[in-house]
């Protein structure tokens, strides 16, 4: 139970640093491939510090050992740096996280098929009213100018599911540096593109920050979370971020959630918060 706990208590810190991803996304303006490019080249930085500090002179040598395994959880990191980037762009911010929020739900189809891991009663429960707040935040939003972005929002949610359920079916194989090689994949992706070069310091701020900070972060945790609990217990976790997002939106741009947002939210936030609580031991 306790390594269980260290696993929802980590992604529990991973959505609270990505909570302001999307805003910081409408803040910098600018084009898809440009945000592509610096939200993949940066974070490489971090990525490499965080490695050569945890494995010193072994640091290439982890990255090869990820093996086939680590180049497939590449690949799907990859997908959802730029699937987030297109959806974001083409479609509203609660579309996109709205959407985002059914890696739940795929994370548990896979989990069955992958590695025989159904979810208990009381899970699915939670998942279902989770997801009940997630439709009704996103309810008349789903607009055919937003379509192309809510695609590249379920494709993300299906490559963030089928991610964390490979951690957790190769959880003796320590698949962080795959991390590094994901961003790598992102960047080549971006790279061929128009790049905007001529940026301001406002902007370079807040790639700084995204890059460094709110990006890495949190999914080196969701790289590491499903090794310790469940694929889709730590994916409903990163429901949150669909409530957090929305409200850092709000408060810094002032784009007001409709009433639909807000009560779908409450229902979304405290499903997760009784999850939480039921299912997690505190040691005294």
């Amino acid at each position: 139970m306790e390594t269980r706990n260290k696993g929802l208590l980590l992604s529990l810190l991973g959505v609270l640093i990505l909570s302001p991803d999307s805003l910081l996304i409408r803040l910098v303006n600018l084009d898809d491939f440009s945000l592509i490019f610096y939200r993949s080249i940066i974070p490489i930085i971090s990525v490499i510090i965080f490695l050569i500090y945890y494995y010193k002179t072994s640091f290439f040598k982890s990255i090869i050992l990820i093996g086939v395994p680590g180049i497939i959880y590449a690949i799907l990191y990859a997908i959802t740096h730029i699937c987030f980037v297109y959806s974001i762009q083409h479609t509203s911010v609660a579309n996109t996280l709205v959407l985002i929020a059914a890696s739940p739900i795929f994370a548990a189809i896979f989990s069955i098929f992958l590695l025989n891991e159904k979810p208990n009663l009381f899970t699915w429960i939670t998942i279902f009213l989770a997801l009940l707040g997630v439709i009704i935040i996103g309810w008349g939003s789903f607009t055919s100018t937003g379509l192309y972005g809510d695609i590249m929002a379920l494709i993300m949610a299906s490559a963030m599911g089928l991610s964390m359920v490979i951690v957790r079916y190769y959880k003796e194989r320590d698949l962080i540096p795959a991390c590094l090689v994901g961003c790598a994949i992102a960047t080549i992706y971006a790279l061929p593109f128009d790049i905007n070069f001529n940026l301001n310091i406002f902007q370079i701020s807040l790639l700084m920050m995204m890059g460094l900070i709110i990006l890495p972060i949190p999914f080196m945790i969701l790289t590491i979370s499903p090794k310790y609990a469940p694929a889709h217990e730590v994916a409903l976790i990163f429901l949150m971020e669909s409530v957090l997002g929305t409200i850092w939106v709000w408060l810094v741009i002032n784009e007001v959630p409709p009433v639909n947002t807000i009560i779908g939210g409450m229902i979304l936030l405290i499903s997760v918060t009784i999850f939480i609580v039921k299912t997690t031991k505190f040691k005294s």
